[in-house]
């Protein structure tokens, strides 16, 4: 495999295209944008709604419920690192059979922690299965209806082992509490059985090279939480369709699908604009190594110690700042790493307004502020809880 080299600032046009965020998206769906970006992390409720905004400004937040709980062509599952994700229903039965181990792995450990059998989990889950029939109920419901502690436990299992799915919310578009359906009820046509996990792994990997790439080996196994090895022999059965490129500045081994190659030099040099990303959003978390968005230096005021992200403030493919909301969810901070000039503070305001709006901040609250030097390396999410 030749290897080609390419300059960061090409690689940050392509993906900035790739992931409908320069230029943001005009018309694309919110199923369709969920899809093109390799899938919306979901382990904050306003994230998925957060990340679709900064794709598409004329985003409403039901058009994500009427995906997820009416129209159903997107699904809440655990899978990829044993997160929760939003993927494409057709996604459903690649991302099940490929995260299927890992995930098995983490309910066992479980289940022995809590001296419970599988023959005994596979019981006490036909049980709630013939409580729900068709219908739906919340963890607490069904928990009450049965009061069995064993059964107490499986249900906070079963949607982890996809047997239960995530249903319509109790609450406003921030809760992450739902009822819970059957999969089989919810989903009657998906068949989680169509491929083996081997097949599974090399689609995902090229799920992921098509949004994400180019990236590293490394990336991929991080990204998907598959092993190396795994990877590799995903990595082999894709093949001619493959091309090596060697990134200035940031080193060589970053895999790219081939029809990729065109695309990524065909744009010329343009000027940025700003963007404001939720904590978690599938750009800044799709890569183990994060030096193309940032230097080393700033991480720490970025990610935590697990690799999670604060919302971010970007300009030329480059995160500049965070954002936080107060603990009230009445106002917005801005918080930049090095001091903005008069025009990229203006944009940086309309844009921080448009965010507070999304917010329901009433009425819109911005500062533009200078990170804050004085404590908050070592635990970033610190700034996120500072009153």
């Amino acid at each position: 495999m030749t290897s080609l080299t390419v300059e960061l600032s090409q690689v940050h046009r392509l993906l900035l295209r790739k992931q409908h965020l320069s230029p943001p998206s005009a018309k694309a769906s919110a199923k369709d944008l969920v899809g093109e970006v390799g899938g919306l992390h979901a382990a904050g409720a306003a994230t998925t709604y957060l990340s679709l905004w900064s794709r598409r400004r004329s985003f409403t937040k039901e058009e994500l419920q009427t995906a997820l709980y009416d129209d159903r062509s997107v699904a809440k599952v655990l899978c990829m690192r044993n997160t929760l994700f939003i993927l494409p229903k057709e996604l459903l039965p690649v991302a099940y059979q490929a995260t299927k181990q890992r995930r098995d792995a983490l309910i066992d450990r479980y289940l022995r922690h809590y001296g419970m059998t599988r023959s005994r989990y596979g019981q006490c889950c036909d049980t709630v299965r013939e409580l729900l029939g068709s219908g739906a109920k919340t963890a607490a419901e069904i928990k009450r209806e049965l009061s069995d502690p064993d059964t107490n436990l499986v249900v906070d299992l079963m949607p982890n082992d996809w047997r239960l799915v995530r249903g319509y919310p109790r609450g406003t578009w921030r809760s992450s509490l739902h009822e819970y359906s059957t999969f089989e009820v919810w989903y009657p046509n998906v068949d989680l059985g169509s491929l083996t996990p081997q097949q599974a792994h090399v689609e995902l990997v090229r799920h992921y090279l098509s949004r994400l790439g180019p990236a590293t080996a490394d990336d991929i196994a991080w990204w998907a939480g598959l092993a190396k090895s795994e990877v590799r022999t995903a990595l082999g059965s894709t093949g001619a369709d493959l091309q090596q490129v060697e990134i200035k500045n940031l080193g060589s081994g970053y895999l790219l699908l081939s029809r990729d190659l065109d695309t990524l030099g065909s744009d010329p040099p343009e000027e940025r604009e700003s963007l404001f990303l939720p904590s978690l959003d599938p750009y800044i978390m799709g890569y183990k190594d994060r030096t193309r968005f940032l230097d080393p230096g700033s991480s720490n005021k970025v990610f935590d110690r697990a690799g999670n992200a604060l919302p971010t403030v970007w300009q030329g493919g480059r995160v500049i700042g965070v954002w936080v909301e107060n603990s009230k969810r009445s106002a917005l901070q801005v918080l930049l790493f090095d001091e903005a000039g008069s025009r990229l503070t203006r944009q940086l305001e309309e844009q921080a307004r448009s965010l507070s709006l999304f917010l329901e901040h009433d009425p819109p609250d911005v500062q533009i502020l200078r990170y804050p030097e004085d404590g908050y390396a070592q635990n970033p999410f610190r700034v996120a809880r500072k009153s």
